[in-house]
């Protein structure tokens, strides 16, 4: 088992079936309109079962799962990041008209055809779509029609596959797709850089082993460490979405309990 495949803890559901019970021993919460995320990855989900009652859900993780229907999502109108990567997922049918769902991520599926992708263009909020996580991807990603075809089905698409669209850092992938095209005349295969970790420190690009590389495999380190920059930019813009919704929820909870506190008795002073 893969590192990313790994759950965080034992837990893992019966009878492949998202039971009430495993989301409040998961969350610790045991009204489940309260629960705010749901991280489920490698449990062994097949069906997504009681996660309609979250209905004030705002993040989900059940990737690396063996979910093939997505039915049960219908009651959550609440939830903005959606990770179904690596399921069984041949149909999207499920996600239609989710108003505030903005990250959605279905790599390591089987969505094999553009017409299956088609359902996403009722999702009004949706901003990042990841249907490619590096080399695991759908049989869609194969068709050269693909990512055009879903950029016109969502024209305010601002990330997809981890390439930023718009904003200030497009310009920065446009570059890349260069550094790409050049590689390729020159028939660089990735497989010539050497395993040095995703992000590299600034000190490694002053080092002598760098300086002694040509260019092309200059540009190749530059472009992987880019990469690995914004995907995880990507992850910790999810993450804060998460964290801010939890604590203004804390803060509405605590406004409620004083505002319903009686006022406080002052006693008179003393004479």
């Amino acid at each position: 088992m893969s590192r990313e495949e790994q759950t965080d803890d034992y837990q893992m559901v019966e009878d492949g079936y998202l039971s009430e019970q495993f989301v409040k021993r998961l969350t610790g919460d045991f009204d489940l309109s309260c629960v705010i995320h749901v991280h489920a990855k490698n449990t062994g989900i097949e069906n997504l079962g009681c996660v309609y009652m979250c209905e004030n859900l705002v993040s989900l993780d059940v990737s690396y799962n063996k979910v093939h229907d997505l039915s049960p999502l219908f009651k959550l109108q609440s939830l903005q990041i959606l990770d179904l990567s690596n399921n069984k997922l041949s149909s999207l049918k499920g996600l239609e008209y989710m108003p505030a769902l903005s990250s959605l991520n279905v790599s390591g599926n089987e969505l094999a055809s553009l017409e299956s992708l088609k359902l996403l263009e009722t999702i009004p909020n949706l901003r990042k779509v990841i249907m490619k996580d590096g080399n695991v991807g759908n049989p869609v990603c194969h068709l050269d029609s693909y990512p055009n075809k879903l950029k016109a089905l969502l024209p305010d698409l601002v990330m997809l596959d981890y390439r930023y669209l718009k904003g200030e850092l497009s310009s920065a992938f446009k570059s890349l797709d260069e550094i790409d095209a050049s590689l390729r005349e020159e028939k660089i295969p990735i497989h010539d850089i050497p395993q040095s970790g995703p992000v590299v420190s600034p000190s490694f690009w002053e080092e002598e082993f760098f300086d002694d590389l040509d260019l092309n495999m200059k540009l190749r380190y530059l472009k992987e460490t880019l990469n690995s920059v914004y995907v995880e930019k990507y992850r910790m813009e999810d993450m804060m979405t998460v964290l801010e919704t939890e604590g203004n929820q804390a803060l509405q909870r605590l406004a409620a309990q004083l505002k319903g506190s009686p006022p406080s008795q002052d006693k008179p002073p003393s004479t």
